[in-house]
């Protein structure tokens, strides 16, 4: 017998809406001059205006790309293009060491071409050390790249802080947000600051394949791709209809619930919580007393082979993971719990939960029955 499926793991892939991803979208091409094309210019627009109203900013700052990915690149690498080419003095990028690979790597690459790479450190609880950031801004400084919150552990970092500083700095710094774990779940940035946010639809229960960002006129890029002129020719390409319209369907959905979405994540956070304590199975928060989104659950179980129990869970049918999906079959430990100084073993006993709004109570009651399994006598045997 098939058990029922309980994923939590929503920081990967969140669980989709369902009238986000079953539908059919207009069949026109945005860029067409007659009704159909005009209807699905209409979708699109009606798009820009949600995220505008959502997160701020106007609505033509907001563009349409595959994924957060492939907006990270457009930006890092269409603006150190720009640098580039312009002969800027502007050399020097700061990154924190707990930012997702897309950002990091993208970042590294820069590094190689020739740009002055700053990486800062956090502290034991996760979040960017902004003493450090401070003061390693000069005159030669190009971007700051600071995440939102967290892929792996749900930290909250201090973005409008670190923004403002900056920008009272030197304005001409552009400050870029990964905003994928954040956006819907906590506080968007002060767009006021903040140069550019990234976002990616299948994290908000959209359908894979839709990225965004919105984009301030005060920063300035090169396109790396060429073709037509959609996305004001920062990525040209027939936009992604179907894409456009689950993203707008699914942050309706957001909008309207927000406060019961916040309810009921925090609800299923204090009682996965809750009930590892009652069933007594020795668990300890890899984040310690930092702010968190609520959203990501970074949990240390003693004594514990994360992978020989994802795979215990998975036999079961239960869909966690030990970090980052994007870096889930290296055997290299976490980038980000190596920064916040977690020894060997308290990494290879983690495991990440994260949820949705549509995450159920039996969903985590039956993901602690199974770690209440696996650390029994009878359990240890299994990892053995």
């Amino acid at each position: 017998m098939t058990l029922p499926m309980v994923y939590l793991d929503n920081a990967a892939s969140a669980l989709p809406f369902e009238d986000a991803v079953s539908f059919y979208p207009a069949p026109g091409n945005p860029s067409s001059d007659h009704p159909a094309g005009h209807a699905a210019k209409a979708v699109i627009e009606a798009t820009r205006v949600q995220l505008s109203t959502l997160f701020g900013g106007r609505p033509g700052e907001y563009y349409f790309c595959s994924g957060a990915t492939e907006a990270a690149n457009l930006i890092i690498q269409g603006h150190c293009n720009f640098l580039t080419t312009t002969q800027s003095p502007r050399n020097q990028i700061i990154i924190s060491a707990i930012e997702h690979p897309a950002i990091f790597n993208t970042v590294k690459h820069m590094q190689q071409l020739g740009f002055v790479v700053h990486v800062i450190p956090v502290d034991r609880r996760g979040v960017i050390e902004s003493a450090c950031l401070y003061d390693l801004l000069n005159e030669h400084t190009a971007m700051v790249l600071i995440m939102g919150v967290n892929n792996e552990t749900g930290v909250c970092q201090p973005v409008n802080d670190i923004a403002r500083r900056v920008k009272a700095f030197d304005p001409k710094i552009s400050v870029v947000c990964d905003g994928v774990q954040m956006v819907t779940k906590v506080e968007t940035p002060d767009l006021t600051y903040v140069d550019a946010l990234i976002g990616s639809g299948h994290k908000l229960g959209a359908a894979k394949g839709i990225g965004f960002f919105f984009m301030s006129h005060r920063l300035r890029l090169f396109p790396s791709q060429f073709g037509g002129e959609q996305e004001s020719g920062i990525r040209p390409g027939t936009e992604n209809l179907y894409g456009v319209e689950s993203l707008y369907r699914a942050l309706r959905h957001h909008e309207k619930n927000a406060v019961e979405y916040h309810d009921h994540v925090k609800q299923l956070n204090a009682l996965l919580r809750e009930t590892l304590t009652h069933l007594e199975v020795a668990f300890a928060l890899n984040t310690l007393d930092a702010e968190t989104s609520g959203y990501v659950l970074s949990l240390c179980f003693s004594g514990l082979d994360a992978g020989k129990a994802m795979k215990f869970l998975a036999q079961r049918n239960i869909c966690v993971s030990k970090g980052s999906a994007c870096s889930s079959v290296s055997p290299v430990p976490s980038r980000v719990l190596s920064a916040m100084k977690l020894t060997p073993a308290q990494m290879s006993a983690t495991l990440r939960v994260s949820f949705s709004p549509l995450s159920k109570r039996e969903d985590v009651l039956a993901f602690c029955a199974g770690i209440k399994a696996i650390t029994s006598p009878e359990g240890n045997e299994t990892q053995a």
